[in-house]
């Protein structure tokens, strides 16, 4: 199924579908290495409705459903709010936003929305039955520079070839991210590994995790390197110079802390 919906202010918000994821934040960067903030961004929310193994708490046999549609438009934000899934966000050529839903339930299926509210789409899903038996996975193509914020309650979140600032969260489940373009990122698990690998050289870049492993692999240059961890090693292959303005920054509950070359 797939629908065109636009984002233009004059256009009505669409309705439903039919029959339609952290440790604390640490110090921000130095006033005098501030990035100016771009004027569109991406938020992704997930609320903690199911555990750590997300859709596969759903008991017994399930069924399934696709549904994929563009927003054109400005849109300013995107933010998604959901009980249990994967958030999957890419970076491409496009000049809208695709968003893919795979819906699953068991008994009843999951009621989709996704209404415009001046320039932030927001998308979400609601479950009859109090969000035990039905789920949401979300895949978001967006166009390159967006900066993307994710907030997810329980499942894993996918990060590919992102350009703009990327702020993200799970309370269950592992941060993957590669082809990083970003100058400025964060990303928090409650549980779970956290793993950022970057193209070019970043300004600021943030990770913490309460159980798991926190790994950035960055290229070659001098960076401000802090690695905390409650229990496991510290790895770092680079030059770590308290006077670089490029600050990474990775704290572990359990778990190794490394900073890697490439």
């Amino acid at each position: 199924m797939t629908k065109t919906l636009s984002s233009e202010p004059s256009s009505e918000s669409p309705g439903d579908p039919e029959g339609s994821p952290g440790s604390g934040r640490g110090p921000r960067p130095p006033r005098g290495r501030a990035r100016p903030m771009m004027a569109a961004g991406l938020v992704l929310g997930a609320g903690l409705l199911l555990g750590a193994c997300g859709l596969e708490n759903i008991a017994g046999p399930t069924k399934q459903a696709t549904e994929t549609y563009d927003v054109t438009g400005r849109i300013g934000l995107l933010r998604v709010e959901g009980g249990a899934g994967d958030i999957v966000v890419t970076e491409s050529a496009r000049t809208g936003v695709r968003v893919t839903e795979t819906l699953h339930w068991k008994s009843e299926k999951p009621k989709t929305k996704h209404p415009m509210d001046g320039d932030t789409l927001k998308l979400g899903f609601t479950c009859d039955n109090g969000g035990w038996t039905c789920g949401v996975d979300y895949k978001v193509e967006v166009p390159r520079g967006l900066n993307v914020k994710l907030e997810a309650g329980s499942g894993d979140i996918t990060l590919r070839a992102l350009s703009g600032r990327v702020d993200a969260k799970t309370g269950s489940g592992a941060v993957d991210a590669r082809g990083l373009g970003a100058t400025y990122a964060e990303a928090d698990s409650g549980s779970g590994d956290v793993e950022l690998r970057f193209t070019s050289v970043p300004e600021y870049v943030r990770i913490g995790t309460g159980s798991g492993d926190g790994i950035v692999h960055v290229p070659q240059n001098t960076y401000h390197v802090s690695l905390t961890t409650g229990s496991g090693d510290h790895t770092m292959q680079v030059a770590n110079d308290p006077a670089s303005p490029r600050r990474i920054m990775v704290q572990t509950g359990s778990g190794e802390a490394k900073v890697l070359k490439g």
